[in-house]
């Protein structure tokens, strides 16, 4: 069948749809060069309108995800886009058609998410909703994309982007907000961490009903250790964590998720600022062991994704973009029939901190920056240990929300910030999430290469701009081109393609995998 692209937010301006997969080998460079010390991937994944919903509607997190890769070696990139086929695609790939009718799918407004429950019938009664549209990254050798809700993650080879099939791990997820439909129909969070030396991977699924966030440590063998957590206080979107050696600390704020709230005519997400921000202290190498539930006094804040997290003394230093309210559009500020602008068109964040004394309980917050910043990195070979650099990407205020133009390297040691900016004003461009790339496997934390994406939707054409973190003011050493437009994409993570020697314990001999 043909259709129309639909005149709607979703598929305007940076988040026009790239409905064709490209292979485009040997890409051009135009301006620097490549470092040859480069090899390994950049990838990212976002949701690409490929046809209407069963009710002609183009939900942003109904559409099926798209990966993207940059793949680098001895001063070559070659690049590839692949859809990712989930269940979801290939039945609607089997009949060229939508076959999901949503219940966030037909408002025609802001509310239609496409996270809601869907209306089964004999072709789709055993298919999991989920696109596998919102986050990839490397686990046990391979790459791994998430959707967060809808059903399990999907494997991607790093070459070819093929989509190798449902995680093997599956079957021992939990649940979402939506029922189990198949065997292995589980969720994945978007933003797991994961320990670089053990390979372990902390993530977790959450629910709008109790309990309402289930932990899942997996392992690289695939075994995975798993604990409800029954005290949970509500029913948060837990988006993302931070990792220190001790625990995984998992922040519930008053940002939440219920379904039902599609019956009562508002979005699948709400604001409910009268709910206390309350941190839990996970522990890292005794799931089953005791939780430390923090019931803070923090105003009604949102972290949408976490950067840094550091412990001092008895101090527990957490640092990210913080926003007064979540940049998502709710009934607080919009009526029925309202379009309304994507995510930080919305409200804007600041780097800030939460500072929590680990003795007393007690928790404050504090900005660092008058930069508006969000969709931060770090070195990911350091998570759950200590970080002193993150990278971010962030611009001026923009009426409600924020012009995301500018890269960030925070150094929150000494609380500085270099910044560059990247698009002009005036100039027409998504400037989407860096992915740090270290400079050798051994490198000190933060040393290495940014790599930015950037999308030059009006000129229908993409780039790559490569950053050098010793000055990141100094300009792109190196800017790669694509031909065309490329897709709106929020999350990704580096896969280094380079061997990694793991220091012996005394006593024994080192190993290079």
């Amino acid at each position: 069948m043909s259709y129309s692209i639909p005149d709607t937010v979703t598929t305007k301006g940076p988040f026009q749809p790239m409905r064709f997969e490209a292979t485009v080998e040997e890409c051009i460079v135009t301006h620097g060069e490549i470092p040859k010390d480069l090899a390994g991937g950049i990838y990212r994944t976002g949701p690409c309108w490929k046809r209407p919903t069963k009710q002609g509607t183009a939900p942003l997190l109904a559409m099926d995800g798209m990966v993207q890769g940059l793949v680098f070696d001895n001063g070559r990139a070659d690049f590839r886009n692949r859809w990712v086929r989930t269940p979801k695609y290939v039945l609607e790939d089997k009949y060229a058609r939508g076959m999901f009718d949503y219940s966030d799918g037909g408002f025609g407004d802001y509310r239609d998410y496409g996270y809601g429950e869907v209306v089964r019938t004999p072709e789709n009664a055993h298919t999991p909703q989920g696109t596998s549209s919102i986050n990839i990254f490397p686990f046990a050798g391979e790459l791994v994309v998430s959707g967060e809700l809808g059903g399990p993650p999907q494997i991607i080879d790093p070459i070819t982007l093929e989509t190798k099939g449902i995680v093997p791990w599956a079957p021992a997820l939990s649940k979402g907000p939506h029922e189990v439909v198949c065997f292995g129909d589980g969720t994945f969070c978007a933003h797991p961490k994961w320990d670089e030396d053990t390979g372990i991977l902390y993530g977790w699924s959450y629910s709008d009903t109790a309990p309402y966030v289930s932990m899942k440590y997996v392992h690289p063998d695939g075994t995975v250790e798993s604990r409800d957590l029954w005290d949970a206080p509500y029913n948060t979107v837990a988006h993302d964590i931070w990792l220190t050696p001790e625990w995984v600390v998992m922040p519930f704020q008053p940002f939440i998720i219920d379904l039902q709230r599609n019956s009562k005519g508002y979005a699948v997400f709400g604001w409910e600022p009268e709910l206390p921000i309350t941190i839990a202290l996970i522990p890292r190498h005794n799931l089953q062991g005791e939780i430390r539930w923090i019931q803070t006094d923090l105003p009604a804040q949102y972290v949408m994704h976490t950067m840094t997290a550091n412990v001092k003394g008895d101090q527990l230093i957490l640092d990210a973009p913080i926003f007064n309210k979540p940049p998502f559009p709710m009934e607080q500020d919009f009526n029925e029939g309202d379009q309304a602008a994507l995510f930080f068109s919305n409200a804007a964040s600041y780097l800030g901190r939460w500072t929590v004394n680990l003795t007393t309980g007690d928790t404050k917050a504090e900005r660092l920056s008058e930069l508006p910043s969000e969709i931060c990195k770090v070195d990911q070979r350091f998570y759950g240990k200590r970080h002193r650099y993150g990278f971010q990407i962030g611009g001026q205020p923009k009426k409600h929300g924020m012009r995301m133009d500018s890269l960030i390297r925070n150094d929150v040691d000494k609380v500085t910030e270099q910044v560059y900016q990247i698009r002009g004003e005036g100039e027409l461009a998504a400037v989407l999430e860096a992915s740090f790339a270290p400079r050798t496997t051994d490198a000190p934390e933060g040393d290495g290469y940014i790599i930015v994406p950037v999308s030059w939707w009006n000129e229908r054409r993409g780039e790559f701009q490569i950053f050098d973190t010793d000055d990141i003011t100094a300009g792109p050493i190196c800017k790669i081109e694509l031909p065309f437009h490329m897709g709106w994409t929020p999350h990704g993570h580096w896969m280094d393609f380079r061997q990694k020697t793991i220091q012996p314990s005394r006593g024994t001999s080192a190993l290079t995998i």
